[in-house]
């Protein structure tokens, strides 16, 4: 399973201590076991996709606050922002889970990008350069 490589432990913290919350808090208002809201605060792991999104609603701040995309995000960075495991995502897209992986790894080119920008919530041209992030990731640029 991939990681989310951009996840902010610091913007994390302060945004519910900005708001007065104990990670108790967090946890009831999130859904989120405690111990796993824990190691979200403690730096020791990183949330999944649906557990970002549902930070992010407990907190009102969108998901980019608490994991920033990096200077070139890859398809996987994007996907971690719609909330949806690969998949999900490719249920979402009517691919298999196989050719959606090969998509997001940059090794097969997206054949249907309007389909695609519309789940990821991005352009074309932001889509485009997610897709050479991952194919560069991977060693195929």
């Amino acid at each position: 399973m991939r990681t989310l490589a951009t996840w902010d432990v610091v913007k994390f913290r302060e945004t519910y201590k900005a708001r007065g919350w104990t990670l108790q808090q967090v946890s009831v208002r999130s859904g989120i076991p405690y111990s796993a809201v824990r190691s979200y605060s403690a730096g020791t792991a990183n949330p999944t996709p649906g557990r970002l999104l549902r930070l992010s609603g407990a907190l009102e701040v969108p998901s980019k606050v608490l994991a920033p995309l990096s200077a070139q995000p890859t398809l996987h960075e994007l996907r971690w922002h719609t909330g949806l495991t690969v998949a999900q995502f490719a249920e979402r897209i009517g691919y298999s889970v196989s050719h959606t992986s090969a998509v997001m790894a940059g090794a097969v080119p997206i054949t249907e990008p309007r389909r695609w920008t519309a789940i990821m919530n991005t352009g074309l041209e932001g889509l485009a350069r997610a897709w050479e992030a991952s194919r560069a990731e991977q060693g195929g640029a």
